[in-house]
């Protein structure tokens, strides 16, 4: 049987042992901070996948923004830089190809009125330069193309053609010359047979011929009938007379509108 002091020391040293063996496991404090640094690092990884998700959708908007927007416009400030750039620069005439010649719309040929208004078609933007009786005079055609001259006519014949000149100096071939004859007179005009107020009788001399001469190129009515006229400009009619007086209006008109009128009466008795 040991002795208390024994027993006593004995004691201490079992709990000496028990302690070293305790001091071997990990305190209570180093397992909470394990899990605290676990939960953090869990924490900064969602916040990073958070992080590059936002940078990744940011990157394809501002990848579709260039696409769409970006680009065209910097296609358009590209352009206008080059315009300002070549402002100052002559620009190249490339077009050596001449217009058509210039194209003339319907006019009389003959006219009683001392001007005439003509017009016709040419290249749009180009110069249609007119030479009428000698002096020439220029326009600038429309952009449908049309154009038109006022001319003061001398009495006569008024000839005239015409050029186009296209925006880079390149001239058509001439037009043909026009001729436009301006004539104010009235035409002359006979009624050679049957003189004014003749009479006429019986059956035999119902019929009768009325026979005149005018100037070439003319047209002839009797009465509104029109009348054939010879290249001399000599005409005949033949009618029946009524009973009575037979009055007849002779009507020549030249080509360019001037008229000459002759009246006579016939008279018939059965």
């Amino acid at each position: 049987m040991q002795s208390p002091s024994r027993q006593r020391s004995s004691t201490v040293e079992q709990s000496l042992r028990k302690g070293k063996v305790g001091g071997s496991s990990p305190p209570v404090g180093s397992q909470i901070m394990r899990n605290y640094n676990s939960r953090l690092q869990s924490v900064e990884e969602k916040r990073n996948l958070r992080n590059a998700v936002l940078f990744i959708a940011l990157t394809i908007a501002v990848i579709s923004l260039l696409i769409f927007i970006g680009i065209p416009a910097l296609g358009k400030l590209t352009v206008f830089v080059s315009d300002l750039k070549n402002g100052g620069r002559p620009i190249a005439k490339n077009d050596i190809t001449p217009p058509a010649p210039p194209t003339f719309n319907y006019f009389k040929i003959f006219t009683n009125q001392p001007t005439a208004s003509i017009s016709g078609k040419s290249e749009p933007g180009a110069n249609v330069k007119l030479t009428f009786n000698g002096t020439t005079q220029e326009t600038l055609v429309n952009k449908d193309g049309s154009f038109s001259f006022n001319l003061q006519l001398q009495n006569g014949d008024n000839t005239f053609w015409a050029v186009a000149v296209d925006t880079s100096g390149n001239q058509s071939q001439k037009t043909k010359d026009y001729v436009i004859t301006y004539d104010n007179k009235p035409p002359s005009l006979t009624v050679n047979t049957p003189s004014d107020g003749s009479s006429f009788f019986g059956s035999n001399q119902r019929q009768v011929t009325i026979q005149g001469a005018t100037e070439a190129g003319c047209q002839v009515t009797i009465n509104d009938r029109i009348i054939s006229v010879d290249d001399a400009g000599t005409f005949q009619y033949t009618t029946t007379l009524n009973e009575g007086a037979n009055p007849f209006v002779v009507k020549s008109t030249d080509q360019a509108g001037n008229t000459t009128e002759k009246d006579i009466t016939l008279n018939f008795t059965p």
